[in-house]
């Protein structure tokens, strides 16, 4: 019965892992995510917002998504959209009409495991002060 019960617990937790994509835990996916927002800042741009995702090991991602993060800087000269998709670890398509050299979003759809965004747009602020947000979800 033990034994069962041993095989029953291993058998739920592997389901569990490839029902949240597979691939590490939680804490080694939620990490991987504030590393690579914590590449794009330069020195000079202010963190205005950020939330880190939370690891809550019961999560199964089948109706939510287990872990997100939001940052947003903001920056007071223009920022390039390729620089900062480069920082990020993400293609821009500068050629693409509907993103700017300096204004717009870059984003990866939801394929099932994860989806990712940076977008830069000119804050409410005004006077050459731009946003540059990212976001990044990971069952």
């Amino acid at each position: 019965m033990t034994l069962l019960s041993i095989l029953g617990f291993a058998g739920c937790s592997a389901l569990a892992q490839e029902i949240n994509g597979g691939g590490g835990s939680q804490q080694e996916k939620a990490s991987e995510m504030m590393a690579r927002a914590d590449n794009v800042p330069e020195d000079d741009w202010v963190e205005v917002a950020r939330y880190d995702p939370k690891v809550d090991p019961g999560c199964l991602s089948i109706d939510t998504s287990c872990l997100r993060l939001t940052a947003r800087w903001s920056v007071d000269h223009k920022v390039s959209l390729k620089e900062a998709a480069d920082r990020f670890g993400g293609k821009s398509r500068v050629d693409d009409p509907s993103t700017g050299l300096y204004v717009g979003c870059i984003k990866t759809e939801f394929d099932g495991v994860s989806e990712e965004s940076l977008c830069i747009e000119e804050s409410p602020e005004g006077s050459d002060s731009y946003w540059v947000t990212v976001q990044m979800r990971r069952d």
